[in-house]
């Protein structure tokens, strides 16, 4: 018998597969290797500069951190500092006005865009382009100092404008009209809002609570369980914080049961429907509006529920969702209405009699001078987005639209605003964290008090104050990163709730 040998691997056809395998894959070894090192610089850069500081800020917010000699570590302290400081949540009050006031704004830019991109000639529209982007050109430094001289009593811009347009004579006369206005309704607050909403903020909570639970689509009984948790919670939350707040000893336990609880109530909230990610502002704010009447919270939780319950007992979810939708428009427009005509101009400023107000001088000016600060409010760089979301929308959606017998207006609310939302969302976003955390025009305007009266304070300003003016870096780096979460909650409903339908 004789032996065979077995076959080897050392064959031709074998040795040129693998040599082929080998070249490939140094090939492309070779291409990976160098676009990795391409990118190596940017990734470094982005890690050192930008990600290493946001990690440092979370270690030296647990530190007593006044560079570059005192660092002690302190734990949560200044956390618990954080959330009982006075003057860093009423900031957050003309940060609300900004953002109600920006949410506004985006509209002239939206308007602006659809009318660039209906601009039948190419040329014309490339010019109209390029006259929008040349601002972009000046400092953003330069462009603040010269709002902050349009602001001057003696020689502004505003102050002449309005004097030659007869602006100042209507503004004097609200300076008498609407305290008249305020004093009237003072009744109806005092008497029927304040006793039975707990004040104009308990008619907008009640409206927020009522529009969240309108959105719960379980049927089951499941849900008076999920109800009870998040009624429960919105007594402990405020409860727990009071004494973990006050009482140094019982800080960890506070804390413990504070982060228990809003476990517990976001996994309720996130069974009940798509409304679970707004229970952490409702609570907050809630929280806020009734902290001195503390029950009125559960309380309109329990209204809100019932009348859901009431209205879900007759109705389905389609034919029920405009009785929500009116009930709690209603609710928040009654809000806002007491608040322009109630709350903002109660007493006579006489500033405009004389035809020089001083809009960044005066406690009762500074609010409106912000408001008003980058008018027309046709910012660059969101027309340009909202731009390119426009020219990506086919014509042949446009000519079905025409088609259709829809007019140029209708083209604006069925065509162009529902096709550019992805855009809308992405300026929301930027607008939210600019608003919250932008510090740099109030610095320039008003300084790092706020102005007078500290009117002009907003989070971002006194964190620069509590860091460069008052050496407490370590709280101000506290007070960042509460800001931060603040942010992405924000974010997160934006990404949520701010839909894209085509």
């Amino acid at each position: 018998m004789k032996y065979r040998q077995p076959a080897s691997d050392s064959s031709p056809a074998s040795t040129s597969h693998r040599s082929a395998w080998l070249t490939a894959f140094s090939q492309r070894g070779k291409l990976y290797l160098a676009l990795y090192l391409l990118i190596l610089p940017t990734v470094l850069s982005l890690l050192i500069f930008s990600y290493y500081p946001k990690v440092d800020i979370f270690l030296m917010s647990v530190y007593r951190w006044q560079p570059p000699t005192i660092k002690e570590f302190i734990g949560l302290r200044n956390f618990k500092e954080a959330f009982s400081d006075p003057i860093f949540w009423q900031s957050f009050e003309l940060v609300g006005i900004l953002l109600v006031a920006n949410l506004l704004k985006l509209w002239p830019g939206i308007l602006a865009a659809i009318a660039l991109n209906r601009v039948k000639s190419d040329r014309l529209r490339y010019c109209i382009q390029v006259c929008f982007v040349v601002p972009m050109i000046i400092p953003g430094m330069v462009f603040l100092l010269m709002w902050k001289n349009f602001y001057d009593p003696d020689f502004g811009l505003i102050n002449r404008f309005l004097n030659a347009s007869g602006g100042m004579e209507v503004l004097n006369w609200l300076d008498t009209t609407m305290p008249r206005v305020s004093a009237l309704l003072a009744p109806v607050q005092d008497g029927v809002v304040g006793p039975v909403f707990g004040g104009v903020g308990g008619l907008i909570v009640l409206g927020a609570l009522i529009i969240a639970v309108g959105k719960i689509k379980s049927h089951d009984r499941s849900r008076w369980g999920d109800y009870t948790v998040l009624m429960l919670g919105a007594l402990i939350i405020p409860v727990a914080s009071v004494f973990g707040l006050q009482s140094s000893p019982t800080e960890g336990k506070a804390l413990a049961v504070l982060l228990i609880v809003i476990a517990w109530m976001f996994a309720c909230a996130k069974r009940l429907g798509r409304a679970w990610i707004a229970w952490p502002f409702l609570l907050l704010i809630g929280t806020c509006v009734f902290w001195h009447e503390i029950w009125r919270l559960p309380l309109a939780f329990i209204i809100a529920v019932s009348w859901r319950e009431l209205i879900r007992a007759r109705l389905d979810d389609y034919d029920s969702a405009p009785y929500f939708r009116a009930s709690s428009l209603l609710l928040i427009g009654l809000g806002i209405f007491f608040i322009l005509f109630g709350n903002i101009w109660t007493a006579p400023t006489q500033q405009f009699s004389n035809g020089t107000p001083a809009w960044l001088g005066n406690k009762d000016l500074v609010i409106p001078a912000i408001l008003f600060w980058g008018f027309p409010w046709v910012g660059t760089v969101g027309v340009l987005i909202y731009l390119s979301g426009l020219q990506n929308i086919p014509q042949d959606v446009y000519e079905a639209a025409k088609l259709d017998g829809v007019t140029p207006l209708g083209m604006i609310f069925r065509i162009e605003l529902p096709l550019i939302m992805t855009q809308i969302r992405i300026n929301l976003i930027f607008m939210t964290i600019s608003t919250l955390s932008t510090y740099e025009m109030f610095l320039i305007l008003l300084g790092p008090e706020g102005g007078p009266g500290g009117r002009g304070m907003v989070p971002g300003l006194y964190l620069f104050s509590s860091a460069f003016s008052e050496g407490r870096f370590g709280y101000a780096c506290a007070l960042g990163i509460v800001l931060f979460f603040i942010i992405l909650l924000l974010t997160i409903v934006y990404q949520k709730y701010v839909k894209v339908d085509k």
